[in-house]
């Protein structure tokens, strides 16, 4: 008998122990939907996203990053803590992207040219001077062309949750004033590792040599590339004021970052706190928006007070150097209809 009882309080402090290493309700067992309408509203549980980006902490991307986590965990009561890795620290844009589809990373903020690897015609909207003015990037990526590509992505496993008004990108190099297309002329200029970006430097007349961003300083400093290319915000938070000597105001690209967030990670949030997301983000991005506006003037100078030459150059010969390259033909010709209608959208909002 007594050792009947002896078993059986044996197996119940097991039971005990076995129960007491089980989840904790903290979200991670959570299930999407099968409607994707988003999981059940638990006010216990704490919904964890981890969002990745490229660049410092003091980039505007990522002050729009840890605005939107602080508003979101505010608006949730702390249900919903979004943890933001700058610097790369969950790895570049493609191993982010690829971390999305895996689940080992739930949100990312990137360029649309990285999708490009999943379809390549989202590689039209990183052509060189595609957009006329802030006021023409912007309707083309709250209107319709923002639902197209949300589509797009969403085919891919990405939710795209926001677009991020990022400036307009210029060039910095060691070599020489960048004035004219010529001037590009031998210049080894540092670009993401993506198509578009490759065919906008070449359509421009220069020399693309890819590169990941966080191995560019260095890249820089060894005289391993002349140079680079990239909004003032970026350039000057990653400090390349000290390892260049121009700063060439060519404006080729009107940037847009994107936030994506995994379709899994996504469809694990109630409803309920996607709409706070959606609320949350708007302020967020006014804030980033406000944030780049006051910094512009004052980045031009900062780089002339460390010792960088900047010069204005002639948009208008870059422009048509870009027009007669036959890029934006050769995109119709790949990518087809789909690319068409993109450009007509675009363009229509003009």
């Amino acid at each position: 008998m007594k050792r009947i009882f002896a078993s059986a309080l044996a197996a119940a402090l097991l039971l005990g122990l076995l129960a007491g290493c089980g989840p904790k309700n903290t979200g991670e067992g959570s299930q999407p939907t099968p409607s994707g309408g988003g999981a059940a509203s638990d006010k216990e549980t704490v919904y964890t996203l981890k969002l990745g980006s490229n660049t410092a902490a003091s980039n505007p991307e990522n002050v729009y990053a840890y605005k939107l986590a602080e508003l979101v965990k505010e608006a949730t009561d702390g249900k919903v803590d979004i943890q933001v890795h700058d610097s790369a620290a969950l790895g570049d844009h493609l191993e982010r992207l690829e971390g999305l589809r895996m689940g080992t990373v739930d949100m990312t903020l990137t360029s649309i040219g990285f999708l490009g690897g999943y379809d390549p015609v989202f590689n039209i909207f990183e052509m060189p001077y595609l957009f006329v003015s802030d006021e023409h990037q912007h309707a083309v990526y709250t209107g319709e062309v923002r639902d197209l590509l949300a589509e797009d992505a969403k085919a891919h496993g990405f939710i795209l949750v926001d677009c991020l008004e990022q400036g307009a990108r210029h060039i910095t190099n060691n070599v020489r004033p960048i004035h004219a297309p010529e001037d590009l002329a031998g210049v080894r200029l540092r670009v993401p590792d993506t198509t578009s970006s490759m065919d906008a430097l070449s359509a421009m007349g220069g020399t693309p040599t890819p590169l990941a961003f966080s191995e560019l300083y260095l890249a820089l400093s060894q005289n391993t590339v002349d140079g680079q290319e990239n909004p003032l915000a970026t350039a000057y938070s990653a400090k390349f004021q000290e390892v260049q000597k121009y700063l060439s105001l060519t404006g080729h690209q009107r940037v847009e970052q994107i936030l994506l967030c995994s379709e899994s990670a996504w469809n694990k949030l109630p409803q309920e706190y996607r709409d706070m997301i959606d609320t949350c983000k708007a302020e967020a991005n006014e804030y980033m928006l406000d944030a780049i506006a006051k910094e512009e003037g004052r980045l031009i100078q900062e780089f002339k007070d460390a010792g960088v030459a900047v010069n204005e150059v002639d948009v208008e010969l870059f422009v048509e150097k870009v027009n007669s390259s036959g890029l934006r033909e050769k995109y119709i010709e790949q990518y087809g209809e789909k690319a068409q209608t993109y450009f007509d959208a675009i363009d229509a909002l003009k």
